[in-house]
């Protein structure tokens, strides 16, 4: 076997290099798309649904409640999705800037605010006096983004190992 010339080197590490940047490359698009979905499910699904005699209500993720029928209780606004905006963001926006460090922070947080409304639910519902009982259960929104947020936290944490810990490759002699 021949000894590699220098052409045969560099070009060794060219292709190594282009493995290792379109690793980076679908790992920071799929950190991108798992944030915006985090967003689109914080907004769009209801986090929160009311169940009473007369009616029905759905929280949004902005803390305003859809009424159909009647509800005879007290319900707060809790604006728990717009938590997720800045987590996720953060997500995104490490995502486009190839900082894999910041993308796993704002992935374990958007995990941390979809756990959010299990530890609230209590604070939901202002029972008024002389009202009938009103079932609040946590709706489709928190239970999406448990599930987007660890996708997300796995991702980001491969990305994180495999683009920024990843030893730099030996020269070969």
């Amino acid at each position: 076997m021949g000894a590699l010339t220098f052409g045969d080197r560099s070009l060794a590490r060219a292709e190594l290099a282009r493995g290792q940047v379109i690793e980076a490359t679908l790992t920071r698009w799929a950190i991108g798309a798992l944030g915006v979905l985090a967003i689109a499910v914080a907004l769009l699904l209801p986090w929160y649904t009311a169940q009473a005699v007369g009616g029905s209500a759905d929280m949004a993720g902005w803390g305003a409640w859809t009424v159909s029928g009647d509800v005879d209780a007290g319900l707060r606004p809790l604006p728990l999705g717009l938590l997720v905006l800045p987590a996720a963001g953060a997500m995104v926006y490490g995502a486009v800037r190839s900082a894999f460090g910041l993308a796993v922070v704002g992935a374990m947080a958007t995990f941390a605010a979809a756990i959010l409304p299990f530890l609230v639910m209590r604070a939901v519902d202002r029972h008024v006096p002389g009202s009938g009982s009103v079932a609040v259960e946590v709706a489709e929104a928190p239970l999406a983004l448990l599930a987007v947020g660890f996708v997300a936290t796995v991702v980001c944490w491969i990305g994180y190992a495999r683009c920024v810990l990843r030893p730099s490759p030996r020269q070969a002699s």
